[in-house]
Formats: C-alpha cells, structure tokens, sequence
C-alpha cells in the first residue's frame, strides 16, 4: 500500500475526517439498532491501520518510521510541513506466506474467538450491512482481528475495535498471541509507528493495555 500522507499529520486528518463525517457517522451507528454480540462494525478509515505483515518487514517498517521522523523534522516550519512524503509498500505482502483461511479460522475457533455472524459497513451516513461478505471477523465486545481472504488464503489481516478502551477485556490479545506462535507476523499501527512483535507476548500485553 502506497500512501502519501503529510508527515505526522495523519492523526490531525483522521480528526478531520471525523469532525468531518465521522462524528455524523458515529452518531447514525449509535442510533442504529444492531446485535453487539454478532455483529461487527467495519470502519472504512480504519481498514488495514493496525495491520499484520510478515515480519521480514521489520527492518523496512522501522528504518521507513526514521526517515518519516527525519523527514518532518526538517520541514517542519512551525506551523505546517512544508514538504510530503512517502510511505512506500512493504517489501513482502502477507498474501505471498499462503496462510490458509481454514487454518487460522481454526486457530481462533481452539482459542474461543467467536466469528460474528454480520458486517455493518460504516464509511459515513448510515451504517449498512454487507451482503455476502468476503472479510471475515473474530472477536467480542466491538473488537475483532478482520481476515481478508483470497482464493482461500490471507490476503489481508487487521484488527479493530468499535471500543479500545475495553480492548484489555476481550479475547484479542489470546488471539495475537496466538498468531505469534502459529506464524511469523508482526504488528504495525500506522497511526502511531509502533511496531510489534508478535513472538513477544510481553509487547503485544502492553500494546493491547495502552492502546
């Protein structure tokens, strides 16, 4: 994924866009009558910003996350930036470890992560539900780990939640760990550089209670 972003200003535009149409959109899925338990909430501004990728990622992700600090630094005017630049894709895509959908659904079923049983798109308006979805969510309590499948194996795996703060009280960090065990994947939230190993349970323990 290729995307040119102002430096350090992502945050800023996801406030943007939620003063924009997301506190509009918030709003229409808080009056929307929807069953928490089997339904998840698939937030368009959210797709793929707390992603997991192949961890022969890691040295790209963290040496890119310097030259974007570098970069702003100096072109920061006080104000604004005065440049962009650059988030280039990553070198190896998760699709090409062949992860069998079937495998990793079965890995979240032996861990007790539920699949929910519907998708409500929410991109702004009101929320509507996906017919036939092929993304597939596990989770509980408005937190999921979303599986974007392809031909039968993981093209794209994010996570997401409708409530982060209650995100220490799901199932989501099992399901994490889980993976950390089965595959060699890490974590990469976008929004705030942090990245994860998912080897390392004490990382993904902390990620999940600050995040």
């Amino acid at each position: 994924m290729t995307l040119t972003l102002f430096v350090f200003l992502v945050i800023a535009l996801r406030v943007f866009y939620a003063l924009k149409k997301g506190n509009k959109t918030k709003k229409d899925v808080e009056q929307y009558n929807y069953d928490k338990k089997t339904t998840m909430l698939f937030w368009e501004d959210n797709y793929l910003t707390v992603e997991l990728v192949p961890k022969e990622n890691m040295e790209f992700i963290l040496a890119d996350n310097k030259r974007i600090k570098k970069h702003g630094e100096e072109h920061f005017s006080g104000k604004g930036f005065t440049e962009i630049t650059e988030i280039e894709e990553i070198p190896f895509k998760t699709e090409k470890m062949r992860i069998s959908i079937e495998k990793i659904t079965k890995l979240f079923e032996s861990i007790g992560l539920s699949k929910y049983e519907k998708l409500l798109y929410c991109g702004g308006g009101k929320p509507t539900e996906i017919e036939n979805p092929k993304t597939i969510a596990y989770g509980e309590f408005e937190s999921a780990i979303f599986l974007e499948p392809s031909n039968g194996e993981l093209k794209h795996i994010w996570i997401d939640s409708n409530n982060w703060e209650n995100l220490p009280t799901t199932k989501i960090e099992n399901g994490l760990k889980a993976i950390g065990k089965e595959f060699d994947l890490i974590l990469v939230d976008w929004i705030s550089n942090k990245v994860i190993d998912l080897k390392n349970e004490i990382e993904i323990e902390k990620y999940i209670k600050t995040e």
